[in-house]
């Protein structure tokens, strides 16, 4: 059981044919609600746009295992990718999700 995860930038797979292949799906996030304790979180971020609006859309569908907010990513370390989408003029979408009573 882990108290927290971050998932820094996964694959956005940008191409809409290959949206099927991105991480952030509904089955990952209720596996990732049974692998953190109660009250654990998770720190996922993106700077792809489309890929940010669809976690949200995923995390919406499993509201009974998480409550969701956007965050800043300003205390955030940055990765070298991260630091390559800022340099680029891409936005870093950072969400919170915290595991519900389990």
């Amino acid at each position: 059981m882990f108290d927290e995860v971050y998932i820094i930038c996964p694959d956005p797979w940008p191409k809409a044919r290959h949206h099927k292949r991105r991480l952030i799906k509904h089955d990952f996030l209720k596996v990732l609600a049974k692998a953190l304790r109660k009250d654990g979180t998770a720190y996922i971020s993106t700077d792809w746009d489309n890929y940010a609006e669809s976690i949200e859309e995923e995390v919406e569908k499993t509201k009974e295992l998480f409550s969701f907010k956007k965050i800043s990513n300003e205390d955030m370390p940055i990765t070298r990718f991260q630091q390559r989408a800022i340099n680029e003029g891409r936005s870093i979408h950072t969400f919170l999700l915290k595991v519900l009573k389990k």
